[in-house]
């Protein structure tokens, strides 16, 4: 008997044939339905839909009791056609049986991924192995993972691990935000660095500001590298004695290579708007490593940074500089000056001294001016935010690498001299 011939089926009389013509198939829903099925009763048009797989806990069912029924009634059949029968049914008792346990393997394969996550990583100091030997650990699947996290901060995964409650333990935020608690260092589960030490800033030095080229921009382009080097590295203030000696060293080099000027002897870079500052900076981080999205977040801590305090300065000495409209700007560049600080004590190196000419530059500047680049690099962080967010919400643009918007490095940027 044929595969066709082996489905009991029930045709109806001529009257009730001609009705269920007019009905469509109740599996494909596109022809006239021809026959019903002898275990559900539903109405079918050939054998590919009988087979379907929306049909198939019933005609499989059917399948494998016609075989069983042939097997014992028909002894008629020859030992072979009973044997290749029997093993049709093993087959298809198999394959059931594999594909149950393929579901459970779906179900568990999270939790197996752990265990053996967690077995690989059982004998290992985390804290003082090295990166190259924690990453052989890792299979391919989960480094890539991991570093698709990094190179996209706002991404789930990368929240998801940013808020975990042991990374929140030894996070420590930037020094500035304190401030925005009102309770420094005590707020909450969160850890803030302590406020840098202001250094020595010539009395000589800011008078002589008054008719010097503005260096407001430059300010700013060393405030977006400020910010990245100190979230980058979790590390508040850089230039705490108690900060590792290789932390230092990748501050420092982050700081060198965002703002170049700041570091080389004879640089005449003066930025003329704040847009030529913010590109240029843009431009020179580590391709990949800075997406629209992630330069919005730095711009509002530079916004911070930057926005001067309503108390009013009693004094330009010293001793009070402590009470002074902008010391979170003074206090900023007072971190970078002990950063970049040299071996010998008493010996000033010449980033050192470009840093108290940008803070003399600073206190010569009227406090509107210094609130009105506040606002300007505020407005600048929502623009970048609402552009990043456009794109997310383009169903044209999703999955495209938002960090493929970050500028080339420009040969000459917007600049005139000095600097």
């Amino acid at each position: 008997m044929n595969e066709v011939g082996q489905i009991r089926v029930r045709e109806d009389d001529s009257n009730s044939a001609e009705g269920m013509s007019k009905v469509l198939c109740g599996i494909c829903r596109r022809q006239f339905s021809r026959y019903t099925c002898p275990g559900c009763n539903v109405s079918y048009c050939n054998l590919t839909c009988f087979r379907s797989e929306a049909h198939y806990q019933c005609s499989e069912t059917f399948y494998r009791k016609e075989i069983q029924t042939s097997i014992e009634t028909k002894s008629s059949k020859t030992h072979e056609e009973r044997q290749k029968m029997l093993e049709l049914l093993k087959r298809l008792e198999e394959q059931t049986q594999e594909e149950d346990s393929s579901l459970l393997r779906d179900q568990d394969g999270s939790d197996s991924d752990s265990s053996d996550l967690v077995s690989r990583f059982s004998g290992v100091d985390i804290s003082s192995a090295s990166s190259d030997e924690l990453l052989r650990l890792m299979t391919k699947e989960e480094i890539d993972k991991f570093f698709n996290a990094l190179r996209d901060p706002t991404s789930q995964l990368a929240q998801k691990l940013l808020s975990s409650e042991e990374l929140q333990s030894v996070r420590q935020e930037p020094w500035w935000e304190a401030s925005l608690e009102g309770s420094p260092n005590s707020s909450g589960s969160m850890r803030y660095g302590s406020k840098p030490a202001l250094m020595e800033f010539p009395l000589k030095l800011v008078k002589s500001q008054a008719s010097s080229p503005s260096l407001i921009y430059n300010v700013c382009a060393v405030l977006v590298a400020y910010a990245f080097a100190t979230r980058h590295l979790s590390v508040s203030p850089l230039s705490s004695t108690e900060n590792d000696a290789s932390d230092e060293a990748e501050a420092r080099r982050i700081i060198s290579q965002a703002v170049p000027f700041l570091v080389a002897r004879r640089s005449q870079v003066l930025y003329s708007t704040l847009s030529s500052a913010v590109t240029d900076v843009w431009s020179r981080f580590d391709p990949g490593t800075m997406s629209a999205e992630s330069l919005s977040a730095l711009l509002l801590d530079s916004s911070i940074i930057a926005r001067p305090r309503l108390v009013v300065a009693t004094s330009s000495d010293n001793s009070l500089l402590s009470d002074h409209r902008s010391v979170t700007l003074l206090a900023a560049l007072s971190d970078l000056s002990g950063l970049f600080a040299p071996r010998s004590v008493g010996v000033p190196s010449h980033i050192q001294m470009k840093l108290k000419f940008y803070a003399a530059q600073v206190l010569s500047t009227s406090q509107p001016v210094l609130r009105a680049l506040a606002n300007e690099l505020q407005d600048y962080a929502q623009v970048l935010k609402a552009e990043a967010r456009s794109v997310m919400g383009n169903p044209s643009l999703q999955g495209k690498n938002l960090d493929a918007s970050q500028p080339k490095p420009a040969p000459k940027p917007d600049i005139t001299t000095s600097g």
